[in-house]
This record gives C-alpha cells, structure tokens and sequence, in this order.
C-alpha cells in the first residue's frame, strides 16, 4: 500500500516536472495552481488558524492532490510565508506613494495611519493567527521578521534617520521610529482583536459595526497626531 501511495507521488511529480518542460503554457498553468492554493491557504488560515489548516485541507480546497501541493510546496511552512509575502506586498505598495522625505506632516501621518487601519480591516482575520503562529511557532515568525529586516534595513535606517532628525529639530514630540510604527499598529489593530467581542457578546452588526469601526479609525488617526505633533 504505502509503495503504491510512494508511487503514485513520484508519477505526479515527475508528470508535472514534465510538463513544464515540454509544454511552453505550462509555466502559466503552474502560477495558477500556486494561486489557488495560496487563496485556499489563505481562506483556511483564517477559518481554523495554522495548526487546523492542514496541507490535506488546503489540497482540497485548492482542487489539487495532496502530492501536487507538495510539488508547489515542500511545507506548510513555505505556504504561511508566500501568504503573508503577498500582505507585505500589499501594505508597502500601499504606502508607497507616501512614503516620501517630508513624511512628518499632520496630513500625511494621518495618511499613513488610515492606509493601516484599512490593512487591519481587510485582513481582521489574519490577526489571530499571527498570535497563533507566535505563541505555537516563534522560531517561524523569527525568521520571518529576520528576513524582513534584511530585505528593508536601508529604508528602515532611513526613516530611523529622519525620526531622530525631526526630533532634534523640534518638529515632532520625542520618539523613536519603532515606537511610531508600535503605536500605529496598537491602535489600528486593537479594534479588531476586539471584533468578536463586540459583534457577538454586544450585537453590533452591520451598519452599527461599520459606523463603530469609522469611529475608531478617526480616533486611531487623532491618537498617532497627537502623539507625535505639540
């Protein structure tokens, strides 16, 4: 039996190597499949958290076997980290057309704290399982924080030189760059860690949740101005 399951991973495998060797659409064709199992990965990460969404799960709802996703994929691991790639991604092109030399204008915090708070938003979900994968799996999350610094240590030490820089000028309160960005995300991602709380103990919902979250943005926006603006 376990000869037959070994043999059959390896003709998947080989079917598919194959295929992108022979077949000039199959390059095309094996992005799509990454993609599907990222979405699936990304949808059961949310549902059942890191530890629940097995490779099984994810091979399912993917539609794909569960010896292709090993083809795309050694680990679950590989498949957490491509996913929280792509929220990287997201929030830095989102910030991007911000993150400019003059950045510590009040309108331009504010911008800055919004983009943020909608992240949170959008991904509310996502938020529990980074406290997941920490507690259960902080030699993964390590890593992943390693290798963010690295990738962005020359813009990180920039805008560090231009907090310190605003400080010795008077421009802004006395704070250092990583206190700025732990305040922006405490109070941008607060009201979502208390979402369940008050949508479903309190019953707030629909137009009521949207109108209390809106709130909350403006006060997460007056909070990081006032905070860093005499």
């Amino acid at each position: 039996m376990f000869d037959c399951l070994r043999n059959n991973t390896i003709f998947a495998v080989l079917t598919a190597m194959l295929n992108n060797i022979v077949n000039p659409k199959a390059m095309s064709k094996k992005e799509n499949k990454e993609q599907d199992i990222l979405k699936a990965a990304e949808m059961l990460f949310a549902e059942k958290g890191f530890k629940g969404a097995t490779t099984t799960l994810i091979a399912a709802q993917a539609g794909v076997t569960h010896a292709m996703l090993h083809y795309y994929f050694r680990t679950k691991d590989q498949i957490f980290l491509k996913v929280f790639d792509a929220y990287l991604d997201e929030i830095l092109q989102s910030l991007k057309s911000i993150m400019v030399t003059d950045i510590f204008q009040p309108d331009l915090i504010r911008k800055t704290t919004e983009i943020c708070f909608d992240f949170f938003s959008a991904h509310s979900g996502q938020l529990s399982l980074l406290l997941e994968v920490a507690k259960e799996r902080p030699d993964l999350m390590e890593s992943y924080v390693s290798k963010i610094g690295n990738y962005m240590s020359s813009a990180l030490d920039t805008h560090k030189k231009r907090t310190e820089s605003e400080v010795v000028n008077g421009r802004i309160r006395n704070i250092t760059f990583e206190e700025l960005i732990g305040d922006i995300v405490s109070v941008c991602a607060a009201p979502f860690f208390f979402d369940p709380l008050v949508s479903n103990v309190l019953g707030v919902e629909g137009t009521l949740r949207a109108e209390y979250l809106e709130a909350r943005k403006k006060e997460a926006v007056e909070l990081i101005v006032c905070r860093l603006f005499k």
